[in-house]
C-alpha cells in the first residue's frame, strides 16, 4: 500500500469511527428567551394589550421563527413551576395542563405532552454529575406532584400554539443552585437532547427587572434599569462569562425572575457558539420584557 492510499484508508476509518458520535450532535435548533406576563394573552390583556405591543409582536415573530425550524421537541424552562431543593425540577406526567384561572380566565387552557425518552436520557446523563433533575410526577418515581402548568410556561406555549406548534417535550423549573451549577445542568440537558436525536427548540422563560418604575409591582429601584440594560447588552454580544458573574447587588435590586432560566439555556450552548438576536425589549407596567433568539452554531 502506498502512502497516499494509506492516508485515504486511515481517513475512511476515522470517518466510520466518528460517524455515529457525530450523528448525536446538533439537535438543538433554537433557543427562545421570552417574558411571561399573562396580560399579553389577548383574552386577558384586552384594552391593555397595546401597552405591550412590542412584546406581543416579538412573541409572534419568535414563534414563527421557531416554527420554521420545524422542531419535534420543546423544552420549556420556567422560574414559576414547582421548585425542588434537590435540583431543577422536571415534571414526568404524561400530560401537563393548566389554565389562567388565577388571572380571571379559566377558559384559556394550555396543554403539553411530556417526552418520556428525553426525561430518561436526562436522568442518565446526570447520573454521574453533581447536579441532577428532581423528578416530579404521579408515580413512585421521584416526588409526587400534580400536573399543573405554571404561567411562566403557559404564556410562551400559547404563542407557540398560535403559530401552529404543538409538540411534546419537557417542562423544567429552575433550581436555586449556583449559576455555575445551573449552567452545568444546561450542558447535561444538551447532551440528553443530542442523544434523543430529534430537533428540539428551547424556551427560556423569565421577566427582567420588576422595579423599573414607581408603580412597578415590586416598587422602584434604579438598579432595575441598569440590570436590564446590562443583561440585554451581554446577551446581544454573547458575553456568557459576564452573565455568570453578574453583579449580585444589581440582581437583588432588579427583582428579576428570568436570569436562572437564561443561564440553564446558555449552558446548552456551552462551547458550541451561537448567534444572538434581540427581537424586542420594553418595560411597560414597570417590568422588563425581553424577547430574543439564540441560534446555535452549526
Amino acid at each position: 500500500m502506498n502512502i497516499e492510499a494509506g492516508i485515504q484508508t486511515a481517513w475512511v476509518l476515522f470517518v466510520l469511527a466518528s460517524g455515529p458520535e457525530e450523528g448525536v450532535h446538533n439537535m438543538l435548533s433554537i433557543i427562545g428567551i421570552t417574558p411571561h406576563p399573562p396580560i399579553i394573552i389577548p383574552a386577558i390583556g384586552r384594552d391593555n394589550l397595546g401597552k405591550a405591543q412590542k412584546t406581543v409582536d416579538g412573541m409572534k415573530q419568535l414563534s414563527n421563527m421557531i416554527r420554521r425550524e420545524e422542531p419535534e421537541l420543546l423544552i420549556v424552562i420556567t422560574p414559576h413551576g414547582k421548585i425542588a431543593r434537590e435540583g431543577p425540577a422536571v415534571m414526568t406526567h404524561e400530560r401537563l395542563k393548566g389554565d389562567f384561572g388565577r388571572f380571571g380566565h379559566p377558559q384559556v387552557e394550555i396543554e403539553m405532552k411530556s417526552d418520556a425518552q428525553l426525561i430518561d436520557l436526562l436522568v442518565e446523563e446526570a447520573s454521574s454529575e453533581p447536579v441532577k433533575p428532581a423528578l416530579l410526577g404521579d408515580s413512585d418515581r421521584g416526588i409526587r406532584a400534580d400536573a399543573d402548568l405554571d404561567h411562566g410556561a403557559m404564556v410562551p406555549i400559547y404563542y407557540l400554539k398560535e403559530a401552529g406548534i404543538d409538540i411534546p417535550g419537557v417542562h423544567i423549573t429552575i433550581g436555586f443552585q449556583s449559576y455555575e451549577t445551573l449552567y452545568l445542568f444546561g450542558k447535561i440537558l444538551r447532551r440528553a437532547v443530542d442523544r434523543r436525536g430529534a430537533p428540539a427548540a428551547v424556551i427560556a422563560s423569565g421577566d427582567l427587572s420588576h422595579r423599573l418604575t414607581p408603580d412597578a409591582p415590586a416598587g422602584y429601584n434604579p438598579g432595575g434599569i441598569e440590570f436590564d440594560r446590562q443583561l440585554v447588552e451581554y446577551l446581544k454580544e454573547g458575553r456568557v462569562e459576564d452573565i455568570l458573574n453578574f453583579d449580585q447587588r444589581l440582581v437583588e435590586e432588579a427583582g428579576e425572575c428570568g436570569l436562572r432560566s437564561f443561564i440553564i439555556a446558555l449552558g446548552m450552548l456551552d462551547g458550541k457558539g451561537f448567534k444572538p438576536e434581540i427581537i424586542s425589549y420594553e418595560g411597560p407596567f414597570g417590568v422588563g420584557y425581553l424577547v430574543a433568539a439564540l441560534h446555535p452554531g452549526r
